[in-house]
């Protein structure tokens, strides 16, 4: 249970995420992107096998001593998200029980930003826009629809912000939570966090258009009534 939204802007990559997830029978929230070695990584899927990952991925960088580039990075997460699917797609019945998107500059510390998707089987392709977990199929029109990358990253990151807010809770009871919405510009070594407080607009913008929505989706009144 999740939704992961990753979108190319003019000057970067926005990366946001819900913040539910289930443990032990029961919800809680905590953040889902997290920045290893100048990477960001959001997981969709078991929330054990999130944590999982993030444990084999420490393990991994701390043998390798880092990353020399965002290419090695996804091998090496390809070959863990390989190694958890393999592990337990038969014993859970589930051929998608972890995923990935993935961000960073091209050589880690400069060059372009990019990003990832890395399929459960452990393959992992260039991605300018992705929509995913389980809230993805809800999201994935109005966040294709809002993407455009002519506008910045920033831009992205806003709009991305409000489209988790539309699915969270109302649409899908499995992603809730505050929004968390990562910005990676071209040649910035280090992430930025879009502010809570534009994180709380598209909240409360979210929450004006579908309260709202009928009127805007019906025919205007005739003239006499308006």
């Amino acid at each position: 249970m999740t939704l992961l939204i990753g979108a190319a802007g003019s000057d970067g990559i926005a990366l946001g995420a819900d913040q539910k997830m289930m443990l032990g029978g029961e919800a809680y929230y905590s953040r889902k992107i997290n920045i290893v070695e100048g990477v960001a990584f959001a997981t969709e899927g078991y929330t054990g096998l999130a944590e999982d990952f993030l444990l084999l991925l420490s393990q991994e960088v701390a043998r390798k001593k880092g990353f020399g580039s965002l290419y090695e990075a996804k091998t090496v997460a390809e070959d863990i998200i390989w190694e958890l699917g393999q592990r337990y797609m038969k014993r859970i019945e589930n051929d998608s029980p972890i995923g990935l998107i993935m961000a960073g500059l091209e050589s880690i510390s400069s060059g372009p930003a990019k990003m990832y998707y890395i399929y459960p089987q452990g393959y992992g392709e260039i991605v300018r826009f992705r929509c995913s977990g389980s809230g993805g199929t809800y999201a994935n029109t109005l966040a294709k629809f809002l993407h455009n990358e002519k506008e910045s990253a920033e831009e992205n990151a806003r709009r991305i912000a409000f489209v988790i807010n539309w699915i969270a809770e109302d649409v899908d009871t499995n992603v809730g939570g505050t929004p968390n919405v990562a910005i990676l510009l071209n040649e910035q070594k280090s992430f930025q966090w879009l502010p809570t407080a534009d994180v709380d607009e598209m909240g409360r913008a979210a929450k004006s258009c579908k309260a709202d929505l009928w009127r805007r989706l019906g025919p205007a009144p005739p003239e006499s009534m308006a």
